[in-house]
């Protein structure tokens, strides 16, 4: 089991599942918004050019949910209620790990993870459900995150030695805002 779900995280419903996946697109989708805007604002395009492609997959993803939800009722979970392993869902990149020294290689590292527990969390839900429509919708969802998987790996595969390159700082600032 990866550390991307809990012991409990027995998904039985769709609507479960469906409420799991919006807040889950939701938080990827802001993220890296928040992160590409980071990286614009320090001129590091190409980095921000990677968070600002993943940005509009993930809201592509969450424009499908919404869609596939029109009309139903989802239970509502207050944030210590979802059923991944830490406070934020799995595919939401940690902000603490970013800062404007992130190179291409980095950027894309730092996706490469969220999206693989992203991937690890739907395929974990579809291996333990009981229902069948849950199963079928999870493995979607899970083949939706490979394909970014796939993406990532093939833009780890491209990256150049410049795509390596940290700056060097002698004062580096305490966090980012």
């Amino acid at each position: 089991m990866s550390d991307s779900t809990r012991k409990d995280s027995t998904i039985g419903t769709v609507p479960d599942l469906l409420a799991h996946a919006l807040a889950m697109e939701t938080e990827a989708a802001e993220r890296y918004g928040e992160l590409a805007d980071q990286m614009e604002t320090h001129r590091k395009s190409a980095v921000a050019g990677i968070f600002r492609r993943l940005e509009k997959a993930e809201q592509k993803h969450l424009d499908e949910l919404t869609r596939m939800c029109a009309g139903m009722t989802l239970p509502h979970y207050a944030p210590w209620d979802f059923k991944w392993s830490s406070n934020e869902s799995p595919e939401a990149v940690d902000i603490g790990q970013v800062s404007y020294h992130l190179t291409v290689q980095g950027a894309v590292l730092l996706a490469l993870k969220h999206e693989r527990q992203a991937l690890d969390f739907y395929a974990g839900v579809a291996e333990r459900t009981h229902d069948a429509e849950v199963r079928r919708l999870a493995s979607e969802f899970a083949d939706e995150e490979r394909e970014h998987v796939g993406w990532l790996e093939g833009w780890l595969a491209d990256c150049s030695p410049a795509d390596m390159l940290t700056l060097d700082d002698p004062d580096p600032p305490l966090g980012q805002e």
